[in-house]
């Protein structure tokens, strides 16, 4: 027997424009490319740097640098005029405005992807209170307008963990009404050009302690005096990932007056050759990843010796040999040089360690490829395909990668991914968090992942 109508389910009319197969308000405002715009075209990044008439071609072009130079034709000229230049030689090209994928909110991204997502269990519930509802008030076909859009911004208000990885996502929108009780958010492989609409993102979001905003290639369009202002912005946040930003060390120190009480940051794959002493910089750190980052000499390391650092991760970098101290005879100096890094664990090299530890190569071994987990993607028609992944990918982007690979086989939609667990007689252990990686879910060298659509 059920009651009256609770108020939040009262039908209401509204007015403004509803997406037809789940009652969702869209945004249907076209976002503009500018000048320095992120775009994206089939699989390939690019910033666009002119817009405009091509002498002796009809309409309007996009003049975009690739993030993969192999993509451009030129340096930005044609027939001999200069339209724009590249930082790098032959990295740009010419495309057509229609080319180009179109830009999302934050905002019109998260609608789209969880509002698609309906829990049917929660569906069904939910029907048959509307139906008993209806027999109670005598009246079967009334319609209830506006409930669907009631349900989903409860849901939305539910969300913790949000990922809109790879959504060609360029600006902020409206998520402070939509999604408020956000504490992690993935844009990573997204359109944003500047921090301008990271700020704007963790303005609307006061409990957010997790971002990542990897492979966004992002200006700095701030001073750093405005940055420190702004840091109010980020005051919960702990941790951050700015991997394959195209980031510099000094860009880094420059960033983090937005961020001041982080812990843990990773900023792999980015163009760090030479480190400074960060002064107070990122003085709350504990973790900090550096792997993959062009960094030839130890002596750079040794100046963020003074951080309070309990991981330093620094795999897949340029560094030949790691050495405390300048060989001296007293040993003082290398003491002294250990202690920079004394809350390491490794601080065991201190003490006891045979004597050729002051003189210790990079094994080739502790590569990104050595780290990679082969692992098979099978569908329900047993149609397998096998890769390797690192263990730190996240389980959405495997999502996606399983989408395309499988869309060729007539799949379509998002699919569900199980481990089958062969110690378990081939039980099915469901990836159920978007935002963890593999090595949370335990994913071994050799395992097989159902692809269920």
């Amino acid at each position: 027997m059920v009651g009256a109508m609770p108020v939040n389910v009262i039908p209401k009319f509204y007015n403004g424009t509803m997406n037809s197969h789940n009652g969702i308000e869209e945004n249907q405002n076209e976002i503009k490319v500018n000048i320095g715009s992120r775009i994206k075209c089939g699989e390939e990044f690019g910033t666009v740097k002119f817009i405009g008439e091509i002498s002796g071609y009809k309409g309007i072009w996009y003049g975009v640098e690739w993030d993969d130079a192999a993509r451009g034709k030129h340096d930005g000229s044609v027939d001999g005029v200069q339209y724009f230049k590249t930082s790098r030689p032959g990295a740009g090209s010419f495309v057509r405005p229609n080319k180009i994928s179109p830009l999302k909110t934050c905002a019109d991204a998260i609608r789209r992807y969880y509002g698609d997502r309906e829990d049917e269990t929660v569906a069904a519930h939910r029907r048959t209170v509307i139906n008993e509802w209806k027999r109670e008030m005598g009246a079967p076909f009334i319609e209830m307008v506006g409930f669907e859009k009631i349900h989903q911004k409860q849901k939305f208000d539910r969300l913790q963990e949000i990922c809109v990885n790879d959504q060609n996502v360029s600006k902020a929108g409206d998520v402070a009404a939509l999604c408020p009780n956000a504490r992690s958010l993935d844009l990573s492989s997204n359109l944003f050009s500047g921090w301008r609409e990271i700020i704007n993102l963790s303005s609307q979001l006061p409990d957010l302690h997790e971002l990542d905003v990897s492979k966004n290639r992002m200006v700095i369009d701030f001073p750093e005096q405005t940055l420190t202002q702004l840091s109010v912005h980020f005051k919960t946040l702990e941790k951050l990932n700015l991997s394959v930003c195209n980031y510099e060390w000094q860009d880094i120190l420059v960033l983090s007056h937005l961020w001041p009480k982080i812990t843990e940051l990773i900023a792999a794959y980015n163009r760090i050759t030479k480190i400074t002493d960060p002064g107070i910089s990122l003085r709350s750190l504990t973790v900090l990843r550096l792997d993959g980052n062009p960094i030839s000499s130890w002596y750079e390391v040794l100046n963020i010796g003074r951080l309070r650092l309990k991981v330093l991760s620094l795999n897949d970098c340029f560094i030949e040999e790691i050495r405390f101290g300048d060989g001296g005879e007293s040993g003082d100096d290398d003491e002294a040089k250990v202690d920079v890094f004394e809350h390491l664990e490794w601080r065991s090299l201190k003490y006891g360690i045979p004597d050729d530890s002051l003189l210790v190569k990079q094994s080739k071994i502790m590569t990104l490829t050595s780290q990679l987990l082969e692992v098979t993607l099978k569908d329900e028609n047993g149609k397998t395909f096998k890769k390797k992944f690192p263990s730190t990918m996240a389980v959405q982007k495997l999502i996606t990668l399983a989408q395309r690979l499988f869309s060729k086989f007539g799949h379509h939609g998002k699919p569900t991914l199980l481990l089958l667990d062969e110690q378990m007689e081939g039980a099915e252990i469901i990836l159920d968090n978007n935002m963890k990686d593999l090595a949370y879910f335990s994913i071994k060298n050799g395992d097989t992942i159902l692809v269920r659509f």
